[in-house]
């Protein structure tokens, strides 16, 4: 049950990534947006031939990225036949991974086409020509500190609560997870993620100002607004991701089961794509209403790389809105740009290491094995090795499936338990367990208490026989 919820979980997270991405990127007309394809829209790109070939390159790119939300949301369904949260995690991360470089190659196609149209008509790029409205420079904004900082102060109070109870400050005898710091460490995950929201908030409200015609009064009302919306959605995003801190909280205190907090991730999930989608809805009605009073443009075209990456070195700024999707990115040609690349690029291939790693794990099951007067856990890898000499007691249990574990650090998932958990109330237990080999050796060494198994039943029962004897 637990691997179909997480399953539905990143379905939902699938779904909605590609229906809002193809909306926000591929809208139904282009002669109405400020870009087509990453290309600033021009008089020129509407009339005559010009307008026909545009009219082509858009048609034809948004009926392949089309092709290819159907085509991921008839995979997303199918991948729900996957059983297994190990080889689901594999999975749905690799997939999600390609649907997101899928849809998003027919937006970089047509930047490309847009670029050599752009070309063939004569339109000469002239990058160094940039516009500052003086009279607006660094005054407009739509970010009200207060009302962003106070959900998180609000958020922290959850974080001290879950702190409190595993400190036992406040006592919870029921909670046998208490003193784990399990609680502490999962509430103030999601905290964290309110902290980064605010941070983004703060730096995308003070980004320059984007000049789009002579009147100042133009400028400075289209900059508010469009902040404005920033502000109101990153404020509604803190306020969910502070709700779901005190959910976590409270499920752990009063109600916990793994099925629950999976289906109060995917009511998580959906509430921030849904305050993704309002915020896509509102940015349109803003550019819909500016649209006539575009009569500035700043080609700066060329220093954007498929439409998507912004790369000026004569740019001494860090941060840029984007030009696809909503938020800022930053400048590649900056040297503090430069580093958060090669870090991302650093966590795109730990990313794919991890993927093959887990799916290792999925197909290989754990031994354990006496020898040398050591009882060896092995997959893998040795993950844990017990001198006899410091044993103090051995004990054969016969259904893994009583034991009352519950995760603290490493894996629980339907086929295997490994880590640290707390077992039966006690804490700190390691654990090594296959659950498919029914019975278990429970370890009492000086340094602590050991749950562990092998691949099979037999195997599990030699070992304790021999350390029996």
């Amino acid at each position: 049950m637990l691997s179909f919820y997480f399953g539905l979980t990143m379905c939902i997270c699938a779904v909605l990534t590609l229906v809002i991405t193809f909306f926000m990127i591929y809208p139904k007309n282009w002669r109405e947006k400020k870009l087509v394809f990453g290309v600033k829209n021009r008089p020129e790109y509407k009339e005559g031939e010009a307008a026909a070939e545009v009219d082509r390159i858009f048609a034809a790119h948004r009926k392949q990225a089309l092709f290819v939300v159907i085509a991921g949301l008839i995979v997303s369904g199918l991948l729900l036949l996957l059983r297994g949260l190990i080889l689901q995690t594999a999975v749905w991360t690799a997939f999600i991974f390609i649907i997101i470089i899928a849809v998003n190659l027919p937006y970089i196609l047509g930047n490309s086409e847009m670029k050599t149209l752009k070309r063939k008509l004569g339109i000469a790029s002239t990058p160094a020509v940039t516009y500052t409205d003086l009279s607006n420079a660094g005054a407009v904004h739509g970010l009200e500190p207060a009302k962003i900082i106070f959900p998180n102060v609000v958020g922290f109070l959850a974080c001290l609560a879950a702190l409190l109870v595993d400190l036992k400050v406040i006592p919870f005898d029921s909670l046998r997870i208490a003193g784990s710091f399990m609680i502490t460490g999962l509430t103030a995950v999601f905290w964290s993620t309110g902290i980064i929201v605010l941070i983004i908030a703060f730096v995308i409200d003070r980004l320059k100002n984007e000049v789009i015609s002579t009147d100042s009064a133009v400028n400075a009302n289209y900059n508010r607004a469009k902040k404005k919306n920033f502000a109101d959605s990153f404020v509604l995003m803190t306020w969910i991701n502070t709700a779901f801190t005190f959910a976590v909280l409270a499920a752990f205190l009063f109600l916990y089961t793994d099925i629950l907090l999976m289906i109060a991730l995917a009511v998580y999930m959906l509430l921030l794509f849904g305050g993704v989608a309002l915020f896509v809805a509102r940015n349109k009605k803003i550019e819909a209403r500016y649209e006539k009073e575009m009569t500035l443009t700043v080609d700066d075209d060329d220093y954007w790389l498929a439409g998507m990456f912004y790369y000026n070195p004569k740019d001494k700024r860090l941060n840029v809105e984007k030009r696809v999707g909503m938020g800022g990115t930053i400048n590649l040609a900056h040297p503090a740009g430069k580093a958060v690349s090669a870090v991302l690029a650093l966590t795109i291939v730990v990313t794919i290491v991890a993927i093959v790693w887990i799916g290792m794990l999925e197909s290989t099951p754990m031994q354990l094995k006496f020898e040398d007067n050591k009882v060896i856990c092995h997959q893998l890898r040795d993950n844990y090795v017990i001198d006899k000499a410091d044993i103090i007691s051995v004990e054969l249990g016969e259904n893994t499936g009583k034991l009352k574990a519950a995760k603290v650090v490493g894996l629980g998932t339907d086929k295997e338990l490994r880590g640290t958990f707390v077992v039966d109330g006690e804490s700190g237990c390691k654990v090594f367990l296959w659950r498919d080999s029914e019975n278990y050796i429970k370890i009492v060494t000086k340094d602590g208490t050991y749950y562990v198994n092998g691949g099979t039943k037999e195997e599990t029962r030699a070992v304790y026989e021999t350390l029996k004897q």
